[in-house]
Formats: structure tokens, sequence, C-alpha cells
């Protein structure tokens, strides 16, 4: 049995440079419901997105958790106190229109549904449509470390899905952080033929290369396009994964593309931003585009199998581990970009 106190320690954002540790009351849970005691917590660059935050501040962060249920709603039989798990933040009502059409992010409950008050924080609550449909026992085999990565992994595998990769297509990766790194955990798993990989930072080209690239090219340093075609026998790439939000990357990776590819844009764009693109050129080549935005129980329950199998590398795309009083740390070396990949917050290394 657990001791839940009646307050808990919470990551609490303001912008990027104003994040705070607070004191938050215990959230309470009603039927159905699980109270989760977190373990970790991933740092995603969708949380220091401030268009997408600020409207909302202040917010306790955290969407990517793996933890301890605490406490268990009245009805629940699934899960009982001390198992280890990971839950998505949303689902969809898994009745409606887009539901029934396979696209759960787009149904009109998907946002609606979210974790009590963040997953950043010592506890916090998963309502009853979370508890029921997305939200996983991690094997003993499943590190918590690892277990944080299923909902960001399963973000690039319905990605991948959306991305058609035949037998011995050549596939190219821009960008090596983690959304790019799990494209390629992903893809080296298909029939692909070169696997090459983009990026401006040698450290984490070679990271690229660890996780199953064939071929690493800093596009800072040579010509991708040329470089490309010497390696390929005069051709492009016939999939293409772009996995930065900026008009000269995308630019760059519909470049790479070769006719008929398709190209994936793995990270939204600010809705500022206005992208003109030659809608000659891609009539006349037939490339498609495609686009993902989260991620639903398929995926997840899909991502949490091949882990428990023992087929993802997923402890090493975490490089670094942090309390939760070190978030501003930790938010500080994401927009580095050097040599880091992926940010954990853990309570058990936190600070009083």
């Amino acid at each position: 049995m657990f001791d839940i106190p009646k307050t808990m320690k919470a990551v609490v954002y303001y912008n990027n440079h104003d994040v705070r540790l607070e004191e938050r009351p215990v959230p309470e849970i009603g039927p159905g419901e699980l109270l989760v005691k977190l373990e970790a917590c991933g740092l995603c660059g969708s949380e220091l997105t401030e268009y997408h935050m600020l409207p909302r501040a202040p917010l306790v962060m955290g969407h990517e958790p793996s933890g301890v249920v605490a406490k268990v709603g009245e009805g629940i039989t699934k899960f009982k106190v001390g198992d280890r798990v990971t839950t998505h933040h949303h689902v969809g009502c898994m009745s409606c229109h887009q539901c029934q059409r396979g696209n759960f992010t787009l149904c009109e409950n998907f946002k609606k549904s979210h974790l009590e008050p963040g997953a950043m924080c010592e506890y916090f609550r998963v309502p009853a449509e979370n508890t029921k449909y997305d939200t996983l026992i991690l094997p003993d085999n499943v590190s918590f470390e690892a277990g944080t990565l299923v909902e960001p992994l399963a973000c690039t595998l319905r990605a991948i899905k959306t991305t058609p990769i035949n037998s011995g297509d050549t596939v190219i990766i821009v960008g090596m952080g983690f959304i790019g790194l799990g494209f390629l955990e992903l893809i080296r798993h298909m029939p692909a033929g070169k696997i090459i990989v983009l990026d401006l930072n040698d450290w984490r080209l070679q990271q690229g290369l660890k996780h199953g690239a064939t071929h690493a090219i800093n596009s800072g340093k040579e010509d991708p396009v040329k470089t490309i075609k010497e390696l390929n026998e005069g051709r492009l790439g016939d999939a293409v994964f772009v996995a930065v939000p900026s008009i000269k990357v995308w630019d760059l990776g519909v470049s790479l593309c070769e006719k008929g590819a398709t190209i994936h844009f793995g990270t939204p764009m600010d809705p500022e931003i206005h992208w003109p693109v030659n809608a000659n050129k891609l009539w006349f080549e037939e490339i498609n585009f495609t686009f993902s935005y989260s991620t639903s129980h398929v995926e997840t329950a899909a991502i949490r199998d091949l882990m428990a199998a023992g087929r993802l590398d997923a402890d090493s795309l975490v490089t670094h581990k942090y309390g939760m009083h070190e978030v501003p740390k930790a938010i500080e070396q994401y927009f580095e970009a050097g040599e880091s990949i992926k940010q954990l917050i853990m309570p058990s290394l936190t600070k009083a």
C-alpha cells in the first residue's frame, strides 16, 4: 500500500524561461480511474513551443510518463496497486465518425482527455477513458526509462505507417534529434535498402549510425543532393522523413525526393509561418506529402510489445536524467541540441 500525501511537487510552466517547482494537491480519483506515482517523465519539444503553451500557462508539464499504480478507482479490474504502467495523455471516444475511420487523433474527444494535473508531478490522475483504452502495463524487462518513450515512439510509428516504404527503397531522414532517431529505430526493422541520415551535428550523426543508418551526411559540410546521388546510382530518396520544424529544412527535404517519392513532415510548424512550395514540380514529379499528429492506442500497444520483445533499443535514446528541480537546466540543454537526445525528469533525483 502507498502512503499517499495530501500535497506533491509539480513542475509548472509559465514560459520557456520561467518553469517552477510548486506544491500542488494530490488529485482525487473517481470510478474507473487510476492514481499513478510518477517514476520518470520525458521532456518533449512540443512542451517548449510557446505558441502552443503560453495561451494555457501556467500549467503542469509532462505527457510522457511511466510510474506505479498507487490507487485504483471503483470498478477497476485490469490494474492493481503496484502495477508498473505507462499511459497516453489523449484518447479518442472510439465511436465517432473519425474513430470509426481509424482517425483517433482527429476525434473531438481526443484533446479533451488528459492526465491531471499533468504528468510531470509526483502523482497524477488517469481519467477513466485513458485508463480503459490506453494505459499499458510495463513488463519487468521494460525499464521505467524506456516506458516514457512508448508515447513518443508511437508517434513516430504512426508517421511511418502513413509513408510507404517498399523493399529496397532508399530512405532519408533529416534531423537526428529524438524524433529523427525514433524514425530510424523503427525503419531499420523494415526491408528498406539504404537509410541515409542528415544533420549538422556530427555527434548526432554518429548516433544515427549506431541506430541503423547506412550512411550519414553533415548537410552543413557537403551538398546532400550531390552526395546522395553519388551514393545511390544517381537517385534521391523514395521515402523522406523531415524531423525539423523549419521552412529551410522542409525545402531541403523536398529537394531530396526522387520522382514518385513520399515525404513525411514529423514536426509542426509555427501557425504564423506560411510555406511557399512549387506545386508544379510536385504535380509533375508525383511527390506525395504526409503528416500525422500524435498517436493512438494502436501504436502505443505495438511499441510496448516491441520493447518487451527486445527489438527496440529504447534505453539508449535516453541521454540525461534530471530531478524535478532541474527542469530549467534540461530545457536549456534541449535548445542547445548538442550531445543529447532525450531528457527525463525523475522524482527520485529531486532535491527537497
